[in-house]
């Protein structure tokens, strides 16, 4: 079995995508640009707020990280909750993933393979008390099915990040007949994906949603409280101009 000063050689001699603290006050070696990198630590600012303003401490027992990727959120999560899944479609971020865990320290968390996109609704994963989705739903092409899944997993409280489309679509649209007529409740953005790149999604396509679709879908899937979460004056720019999202729902 591998020692925590062999995973800490190995962390340090690969480039990662996020840039974790190691236990001797060095960082990962990161392949973004300094600027682009604020949006993890954005993230994860928003994270704990979120739980410290809306879970109380007696919920805070299970979550689950979906795309959990390298594991920087389910390491944050672990922090707050007795036990975490990540779940992954990856063997190369479960392996980085397990590999910054063991380094760390950290034993509450479990990796999973697993394509949110097709894996089925009804399914062996144990629901968890809190359901995170941070950088996903605008790199799959069945954002719906994912959405519905996330739902289905959580107990209670759910936290999802998305780029969104910025256009607005309101108004009916007809169904048959020019009397009949559907309300628009939001719509989603076709763009090219890539799957053969760490950070993109499993297939060559996404949709990527606005935000009044994740907002009427959450409804939709149980959650009587729904809120966009403001940006505030110190975040990644992307949030300050509405770009990107942060949606918090609660059972």
């Amino acid at each position: 079995m591998m020692n925590r000063p062999t995973a800490l050689s190995e962390i340090k001699n690969r480039t990662w995508f996020y840039e974790f603290e190691l236990p001797d006050g060095s960082h990962t070696v990161a392949d973004y640009p300094k600027e682009v990198l604020k949006i993890h630590t954005s993230r994860r600012q928003k994270l704990r707020r979120i739980i410290e303003n809306h879970i109380a401490p007696t919920e805070r027992v299970s979550a689950i990280d979906f795309a959990s990727h390298e594991g920087y959120y389910s390491i944050e999560l672990a922090k707050h909750f007795q036990n975490v899944v990540g779940l992954e479609i990856r063997d190369q971020s479960i392996a980085a993933a397990q590999l910054i865990t063991k380094a760390l320290g950290v034993g509450n968390i479990t990796f999973r393979k697993t394509d949110l996109q097709t894996i089925p609704i009804d399914n062996d994963i144990n629901p968890a008390n809190f359901v995170l989705m941070y950088g996903l739903l605008y790199h799959v092409e069945n954002p719906i099915h994912v959405l519905r899944l996330a739902s289905h997993l959580c107990t209670k409280h759910i936290l999802i990040e998305s780029q969104v489309s910025t256009f607005e679509i309101s108004g009916r649209i007809e169904d048959g007949h020019y009397r009949h007529q559907r309300q628009i409740e939001g719509h989603f953005t076709l763009v090219g994906d890539y799957p053969h790149h760490r950070e993109g999604g499993s297939t060559e396509f996404a949709l990527i949603p606005s935000a009044n679709a994740i907002i009427y879908l959450l409804r939709k899937f149980g959650f009587q409280h729904v809120e966009m979460i403001p940006p505030e004056t110190d975040d990644y720019e992307q949030f300050t101009r509405f770009s990107r999202i942060l949606i918090y729902g609660q059972r």
